[in-house]
C-alpha cells in the first residue's frame, strides 16, 4: 500500500506558509536540517516530515484536511466536513454539542407534559 503525498490547494497553501513561520528548523526561508531552501515553502505537496510531525498539528483543521480525506464526513447540520470518532457519528463537535441539548430539551418537555 503505498502513501499519496497530500496536494494542497492555494488556501491551504497560504495556510501552510503561514504555519512555515512556526517551524524551528526554519532559518530565513532556509532549512537548518537540509542546509537548503526549505522544500515545504515551495511545494503545494505535504514533503517535509519535521513540518508534518510537529508543525501541522499547531493548525487542526489544516491536518484534517490533508491527512484525513478519506475519513472525512460532512456534518448533517451545518455541512462543514469533519473527523468522525466513530463510524455513527453525523454531526460536527459544535453541532453535535447543541443537538444533544435540543434533544434533551425534547425529551424534557415530553417527560413534564405527560407524566401527570
Amino acid at each position: 500500500m503505498s502513501l499519496k503525498t497530500p496536494v494542497m490547494n492555494y488556501m491551504q497553501y497560504r495556510k501552510m506558509r503561514r504555519l512555515l513561520q512556526e517551524c524551528c528548523d526554519l532559518d530565513n526561508g532556509r532549512c537548518l536540517i537540509l542546509d537548503s531552501v526549505c522544500v515545504q515553502s515551495i511545494s503545494y505537496t505535504l514533503l517535509c516530515n519535521w513540518f508534518r510531525e510537529a508543525v501541522l498539528p499547531l493548525d487542526k483543521e489544516l491536518q484534517i484536511v490533508l491527512l484525513s480525506k478519506d475519513n472525512l464526513k460532512n456534518c448533517v447540520i451545518c455541512g462543514k466536513s469533519f473527523l468522525p470518532n466513530s463510524n455513527r457519528a453525523k454531526y460536527c463537535p459544535m453541532c453535535s454539542v447543541l443537538e444533544c441539548r435540543r434533544r434533551e430539551a425534547a425529551r424534557q418537555r415530553w417527560r413534564y407534559t405527560y407524566s401527570e
